[in-house]
């Protein structure tokens, strides 16, 4: 039996595979704190989770496409290699690079993105 508790500034998750233990905790929290049940997990800090009776799956399909709308991308053709192998970027050949606070940005979100979608990493790192 297994009880897990995430805390993230004022928000909880609990998960586990005791659902008694589950709504014990739930309780007991409810009892010594002021809090509500928001139900069953749908989106949380760019996670879309979704369960069924095989486990709990997370994807960040959301977040992407904010991300690629954020940066105006959204007419773009996607590619199934997100780069070229060794491919050196010039400040010259675009304009996400020659602005530095939304090139970070971009960095930064990908790397986020990197949580769930794992077959970009090499090309974000």
């Amino acid at each position: 039996m297994v009880v897990i508790l995430l805390v993230y500034v004022d928000d909880l998750i609990i998960m586990g595979t005791d659902s008694t233990l589950i709504f014990q905790l739930k309780q007991y929290l409810h009892d010594s704190f002021h809090m509500k049940d928001l139900g069953f997990l749908v989106y949380f800090l760019g996670l879309e989770s979704t369960a069924d009776s095989h486990g709990v799956f997370l994807s960040q399909h959301k977040y992407a496409q904010y991300l690629v709308a954020a940066i105006g991308l959204q007419d773009s053709t996607p590619l199934d290699t997100p780069t070229e192998l060794n491919l050196k970027l010039h400040k010259e050949e675009g304009d996400l690079l020659s602005d530095p606070v939304t090139y970070c940005m971009l960095v930064c979100s990908l790397v986020y993105l990197t949580i769930t979608t794992l077959d970009i990493s090499y090309a974000v790192q």
